[in-house]
């Protein structure tokens, strides 16, 4: 059976290109999702800050004695809502996390694909250097055999003579 390693390694070669655009493509799909965890972590952030500023708003007030048992009970709930919104904040940052290390598997997936690839395309060459050295090999034992003959007749001509 005769290989058309020309083909084979263009073959190759498609599909090294192939795997080198997903890559290309899972790369910028987990930066983006490390984009959206660092997104979802300002946000965690930005909701604790929050709460950290009303409590010091709200020991401001106390500490001035201005505050009633209302205006504590209002706090209070405005604290609870606080966390409300800090838990869905967490929610987002460990959706986010989640995603972003499915994201980065796919990555390291696609990476493996690609070297996998690349070797297919190396195997393929050095398989084509191989061949065409044996055809070498071969070409150059045909020359010496002819040679060889070439030079056994004429001595055996100059024998007889």
């Amino acid at each position: 059976m005769a290989v058309d390693w020309k083909l084979l390694i263009e073959v190759r070669e498609r599909q090294k290109r192939t795997a080198m655009e997903a890559v290309a493509r899972d790369r910028a799909a987990a930066d983006e999702s490390l984009a959206s965890l660092q997104q979802a972590h300002a946000q965690l952030q930005q909701q604790i800050d929050a709460k950290a500023a009303h409590w010091q708003a709200t020991t401001g007030a106390l500490s001035g004695g201005a505050c009633s048992v209302a205006q504590l009970r209002q706090a209070s709930a405005w604290s609870g809502a606080l966390d409300a919104h800090i838990a869905t904040a967490a929610t987002g940052v460990a959706q986010a996390q989640g995603l972003h290390q499915q994201r980065e598997q796919v990555l390291q997936e696609s990476r493996q694909r690609m070297r996998a690839a690349a070797g297919e395309v190396e195997k393929a060459r050095q398989m084509q250097q191989r061949r065409l050295q044996q055809q070498r090999r071969l070409q150059e034992a045909r020359q010496e055999a002819v040679a060889e003959e070439v030079a056994s007749v004429a001595w055996s001509s100059r024998r007889i003579s």
